[in-house]
């Protein structure tokens, strides 16, 4: 077990790590290899998932990744039209894959060291250099940040996000999993 960087939770990486491996191995997609290796080269399963909103740990990042495949899964079985598993697996992993290599560990914490593509745009620009996601993953990614990828971000406007969300009723309820999953304690 790793302590975490706060020593307030207790993180297993490798445990976590095992775990990502497993899903995405099982993701039948061309290219899959390349990403697996690209995140097992990167920091992914030790960064932190934000600097101070949540999960500002070593070992964040995977946690909360991996929190929403859970509870992406779950919520997608209650559906009229459920996603496939891979799409449930490639949307909850690598939706914050902008995150790689973004934080640097300081005294008081983390810190960003994140270039200046937009959010969800830098995740799905990484997630394409290895596999071709489906429309409905694009836009489940590109919108997981809700109100925040308007206000905050400024990656897409209100109509946009309507727009994906009428094609892709997913994008309401990852927005939500996403959200509600950095308010937990």
């Amino acid at each position: 077990m790793q302590t975490s960087f706060f020593n307030s939770l207790l993180v297993d990486i490798e445990k976590n790590k095992a775990l990502t491996l497993s899903f995405l191995q099982s993701v039948k997609r061309g290219g899959i290899d390349g990403l697996i290796q690209y995140l097992c080269d990167s920091d992914y399963f030790i960064a932190p998932a934000s600097t101070i909103y949540h999960d500002a740990f070593t070992g964040g990042l995977c946690l909360h990744s991996l929190n929403l495949v859970y509870s992406f899964e779950e919520a997608n079985s209650k559906l009229n039209k459920p996603l496939p598993k891979d799409s449930i697996i490639v949307c909850s992993l690598l939706h914050d894959l902008c995150k790689v290599n973004a934080y640097v560990k300081t005294s008081r914490g983390y810190s960003s060291v994140k270039g200046s593509k937009g959010h969800a745009t830098l995740s799905i620009l990484r997630i394409n250099e290895h596999i071709q996601l489906t429309p409905q993953e694009e836009d489940i990614i590109r919108y997981h940040m809700g109100l925040f990828g308007i206000f905050t971000y400024k990656e897409y406007d209100t109509l946009a996000i309507h727009k994906a969300i009428m094609r892709t009723p997913h994008v309401q309820i990852f927005a939500a999993l996403d959200m509600a999953d950095s308010k937990r304690k």
